[in-house]
């Protein structure tokens, strides 16, 4: 790694020598009145062709998962329903960023079923509202 280093310091130190080289190159020129025929040096990192990196396709992207705010009047929190391994579970939060969070997460063994909205009703049943989120 130290050599990398080194070796990219020589090689940017050379390419300021070779740019002074052609300022006074541009000097001759100058006090001939006309070009010399000079020809630059082969193989200078700046005349080197890089490849640009490829860009993702948006179309490749998944949809990133938002969840709204609750209605205060009609709704309590929200309610997930998710496969962990085999087993089904059901949770109840009124924070809706974990829960984007694990939507938006590719889990090996989590999947997302279903987010929710949830009105609480007696005595401790929660009345789905609005599904946010159903893959």
């Amino acid at each position: 790694m130290n050599n990398i280093i080194q070796i990219n310091q020589l090689l940017m130190e050379r390419e300021d020598r070779l740019v002074e080289v052609f300022d006074l190159e541009r000097q001759i020129n100058a006090v001939l009145g006309q070009p010399f025929p000079l020809t630059p040096p082969d193989g200078l990192p700046s005349r080197q062709k890089r490849k640009k990196p490829k860009r993702k396709a948006a179309s490749q992207k998944a949809a990133t998962v938002r969840l709204r705010k609750l209605d205060e009047d009609t709704e309590d929190a929200y309610r997930i329903i998710y496969l962990d391994g085999e087993t089904e579970k059901t949770e109840i939060h009124t924070d809706p960023k974990p829960l984007a969070t694990l939507a938006n997460t590719a889990l090996p063994n989590i999947t997302v079923q279903r987010i929710e909205t949830v009105k609480a009703s007696p005595p401790g049943e929660w009345d789905s509202v609005e599904i946010l989120h159903a893959p």
